[in-house]
């Protein structure tokens, strides 16, 4: 009888949850250490959200707590890390989506152009394969001034670049303003895609 007791006793201890053992204590040393990371990763990224919302011309989100005055308690510091993470992470997002990169390729400037005035790459491709090629800037040499993958001329070049790149601001895209040049891919992709796209290519390539 007491063998079987004996048996019983060890049996109930073996099946008493390991979720009732209490969690060790973190010392008074390591709690302090560890709202001290969370308060300068906390002010990193809210620091890096509100440079991306400048540079989309967004309101800053707003903030009850600087660095220095947000609660000593771990979980709710925890809590604002990963708020202002997914905050930066949807900023980034919208970000990508209207910044216009610069390359000097001229095919990638085309199908970058595309994100502002979609629908012309057809049309900027077969112009330029006919004018003046896929390659580098090509000056026409035989008199008529036009140069570059669209052919423009400087005049009619610099007619439309300003109004095109203000078109892009105005509808919140990010571009280099270094790209504005007559002899770059970037601008020419960017106002004669404009040009197409709001209908003032004209007759200035007849096909």
């Amino acid at each position: 009888m007491l063998r079987i007791l004996a048996l019983a006793t060890v049996l109930a201890a073996l099946l008493v949850p390991t979720a009732t053992a209490k969690p060790p204590v973190m010392s008074e040393r390591a709690q302090q250490s560890t709202l001290k990371v969370l308060g300068k990763r906390i002010a990193d990224v809210r620091a890096k959200t509100w440079a991306c919302q400048d540079r989309l011309d967004l309101s800053r989100y707003e903030t009850q707590y600087s660095r220095w005055s947000l609660p000593p308690s771990i979980p709710f510091r925890t809590w604002v890390l990963d708020r202002w993470t997914r905050r930066h992470t949807t900023c980034q997002v919208k970000l990508r989506e209207r910044t216009i990169p610069t390359t000097g390729d001229w095919t990638t400037a085309v199908a970058l152009v595309q994100r502002a005035y979609p629908g012309t790459s057809d049309w900027l491709l077969y112009i330029s394969r006919r004018e003046g090629g896929h390659g580098g800037f090509v000056m026409n040499h035989q008199g008529s001034g036009a140069g570059g993958w669209m052919q423009f001329m400087s005049s009619t070049y610099y007619a439309y670049n300003d109004r095109a790149y203000a078109d892009l601001r105005a509808r919140g895209f990010i571009v280099d303003e270094s790209t504005n040049s007559w002899t770059h891919p970037m601008g020419q992709a960017i106002t004669a895609g404009y040009m197409r796209y709001v209908g003032l290519d004209g007759c200035h390539w007849c096909l």
